[in-house]
């Protein structure tokens, strides 16, 4: 009795919970090309793009709005070396796709822009848009070892499709005052704003970009601390908020109050619902988040995420903003392991954010749901998971939410991303698991240890419900026969919340075949 009547129950979860409906499938292809960096966009004239960046071919695809594919080509830009790649911004101007691409020429991080026809594929355009200092291997143990920020490129989408800005973290240039330059672009892909976040009165040796929002199509916020050394003058530390509109070359900087130091790492949301931007830090293993007002540039409040202020034994990886205006933080439990603990990002010690690992086991996710003014927990889930990865270079923290080398050796696999969806009234975790160790968590069972994605499938929880462990369903079906798995690259995916569409990309086992496949779905 007891043997059938779990099976029902887990049905029933299944069953009672909110469903994500695919509505179309694209045809296999690419039989042949490995992950490599893949994402997709949602056009606002219905069709949508598809882009694979592998270290030697980039590929686009371009579907209808009947989702038919109409454009495949074969591009071949000079864009450095491919192991260096990372995709730094995808958008939708005026019906043509602008991609930014940065990597590392000969010790020099770049940043090139291709403009791709939105309709036929093809390669309109190729520039270099902006460059940093070069650097040497002693100078980048700096970003290791010293706390330095990591130079790169930071982009964001202006609303309707109106432009895009550019940050340059250009952390090894002598003039403090350039280290951090904003600028705009319009929907020409000019350039109409260059700005540069200068320290204010001189006062800080260091400035470190946190994040930027764009209030509006006209109006940019961006981020910062600035602050001192102990060897640089004193150890004062302050938030800074400055504000570039469109056309202007001037930031207006403002103070938002001290702080005992800069956080290790740092993700920046903005909450349309709220007009707020959240700000979440860790700090010697405390995770805090910084409500900012960007209009009354003022902090209108901060709190500690954990128990009472006492840092966390699991990690935040990414913050998330819901349609009622609520936020979501997603943690991961990890612990790690290497062969050389004596230096600083390669130890077991968690407050290390970044290293190289010899083994690293990736446990539960716990995802809190927090009222738009911070000052209340509404929701609080937890998803079981037993994974265990070997000789693996990550970050500890937000490691869901940076973007990474993904073409480069030791990597994370881009299938280990999760996503995260607020859509048509319910929040929703997507990820790749085993399907035997989700039906032993709705079991009430412990999963057990899965030593990689072969054999993995995708599926989503839907946050809702009084159960610490939420309902959970196969997001492509459950596949009808054994040695059949269905994954998602879920960091190729997009939403359109006018259109209520969801788009992602699939990876299809059958057997030893085997492709990719786009798939549309509502909430």
């Amino acid at each position: 009795m007891k043997c059938f009547f779990v099976p029902i129950l887990l049905l029933l979860s299944l069953f009672s919970s909110a469903q994500l409906k695919t509505i179309s499938q694209s045809p296999v292809f690419a039989e042949d090309e490995s992950v490599g960096i893949q994402r997709v966009l949602l056009m606002k004239n219905g069709n949508t793009f598809y882009l694979s960046l592998t270290k030697k071919n980039l590929t686009v695809r371009v579907f209808s709005d009947k989702y038919k594919a109409k454009a495949t080509k074969q591009l071949h830009p000079e864009l450095g070396k491919g192991s260096s790649f990372k995709v730094k911004g995808l958008f939708d101007i005026n019906g043509e796709v602008v991609v930014l691409v940065s990597a590392v020429e000969n010790h020099q991080v770049v940043l090139q822009r291709l403009i791709i026809d939105g309709v036929t594929g093809a390669l309109k355009s190729v520039d270099k848009i902006g460059e940093l200092e070069k650097v040497s291997y002693f100078k980048l143990g700096g970003v290791a070892f010293a706390n330095i920020p990591e130079p790169d490129f930071f982009s964001e989408a202006l609303p309707e499709g109106n432009g895009y800005a550019v940050v340059a973290m250009n952390s090894f240039v002598s003039d403090r005052n350039k280290r951090i330059v904003v600028s705009i672009f319009d929907t020409d892909n000019k350039e109409i704003s260059h700005a540069y976040y200068k320290s204010p009165e001189e006062k800080y040796k260091y400035m470190e970009y946190q994040g930027m929002m764009a209030l509006d199509k006209n109006k940019l916020s961006v981020l910062a601390y600035g602050y001192n050394t102990k060897s640089s003058g004193g150890k004062e530390c302050q938030l800074l908020l400055a504000t570039l509109t469109k056309g202007d070359t001037l930031l207006e900087t403002e103070s938002l109050g001290t702080s005992k130091k800069p956080s290790e790492v740092a993700v920046a949301r903005y909450n349309p619902v709220s007009k707020k931007m959240m700000l979440l830090e860790l700090e010697d293993r405390t995770a805090s988040v910084s409500i900012v007002d960007p209009f009354k540039k003022s902090v209108s409040g901060k709190i500690d995420i954990g128990s009472n202020g006492k840092s966390r034994s699991d990690m935040p990886q990414n913050l998330f903003t819901n349609e009622d205006g609520s936020f979501s933080i997603v943690y991961e439990k990890l612990s790690v392991s290497s062969n050389v603990p004596h230096i600083p990002g390669l130890s077991t010690d968690l407050g290390h954010t970044y290293g190289y690992y010899t083994s690293i086991e990736m446990e539960d996710y716990t995802v809190t749901v927090i009222a738009a003014d911070g000052q209340e927990e509404l929701q609080h889930y937890v998803i079981p998971r037993n994974h265990v990865r070997k000789n693996m270079m990550r970050s500890l923290a937000f490691n869901n939410a940076y973007t990474n080398f993904e073409n480069a050796v030791d990597q994370p696999s881009p299938m280990e991303s999760f996503n995260y969806l607020s859509a048509g009234g319910n929040n929703y975790l997507l990820l790749n698991d085993d399907a035997d160790n989700i039906e032993r968590i709705q079991a009430g069972k412990n999963p057990r240890k899965v030593k990689s994605l072969d054999d993995c499938d995708a599926f989503y929880y839907t946050l809702k419900g009084e159960k610490d462990t939420p309902p959970s369903d196969f997001l492509f079906g459950k596949p009808t026969e054994k040695r059949n798995y269905n994954k998602a690259l879920f960091k190729a995916c997009d939403y359109n919340a006018d259109k209520k569409v969801y788009v992602v990309v699939k990876q299809q086992q059958n057997g030893n075949d085997g492709g990719w496949k786009l798939v549309w779905m509502k909430p």
